[in-house]
């Protein structure tokens, strides 16, 4: 009998409001990251890559580095047939690319937050008189008795 309370009471858990505003918004948060995502890097980054150099199509291309040429048995000559190369790039324009799809997800996050004020403010502006509509009535109230 007290597994069916436990998972009566676990199925009202997963089933409140609150739980499921939070994973309602954990889902649109994400779809509104791959839309945001598609846009800063097929429209604008694409803007930008008309402005980069030849042959670099974004800025993710764009690193900086040397290969690094390793014997692979270092008793032999180094020559090509015994030679492993390594490339460690640093890869700043990746971090450029990242770097502005932040900057857009986060402009569109401030203006929904901004729209929500917006709208919560006026909601709460209709549903009732100010608070200097009722101090007034207060003092006609006590003016009267």
């Amino acid at each position: 009998m007290a597994k069916t309370g436990v998972i009566q009471e676990f199925k009202e858990f997963l089933t409140t409001g609150d739980l499921m505003s939070i994973a309602v918004a954990f889902i649109m948060g994400a779809a509104v990251k791959a839309v945001i995502d598609s846009f800063v890097s097929n429209l604008i980054l694409g803007i930008i890559g008309l402005f980069l150099p030849e042959g670099v199509a974004s800025f993710s291309q764009l690193a900086a580095g040397k290969a690094v040429a390793i014997p692979i048995d270092p008793s032999q000559p180094a020559t090509g047939a015994n030679i492993k190369a390594f490339e460690k790039p640093i890869r700043y324009g990746q971090f450029i690319d990242d770097f502005i799809k932040f900057v857009v997800l986060a402009f569109v996050v401030f203006m929904l937050v901004k729209a929500y004020k917006k709208m919560t403010n006026k909601a709460l502006a209709q549903d009732g008189p100010s608070t200097n509509d009722l101090l007034g009535e207060i003092r006609d109230l006590l003016k009267r008795n």
